[in-house]
């Protein structure tokens, strides 16, 4: 066992801290990330997976009028 951790840690001894996915910078990238991937990153959007009927499967079409991401018109530009 000794000797396993010893070479995993002569493996990881040059790499870099900052790249874990631990650290307080990464955590904050990613929650910045997420939240502007659950508003679309401000843009409308303009495909959705759309039921025709409620008991079709969804199928993924181009919408008429793009929409926010709660489903309201997006306003004219």
């Amino acid at each position: 066992m000794r000797g396993h951790l010893r070479k995993l840690q002569e493996s990881t001894r040059d790499q870099d801290p900052r790249l874990s996915f631990s650290t307080p910078e990464f955590k904050e990238a990613q929650r910045a990330f997420t939240d502007g991937f659950k508003r679309n990153f401000g843009r409308p959007v303009e495909w959705a997976m759309v039921k025709e009927y409620p008991w079709s499967t969804p199928v993924l079409r181009k919408l008429e009028q793009p929409v926010d991401v709660k489903g309201q018109p997006w306003p004219a530009q």
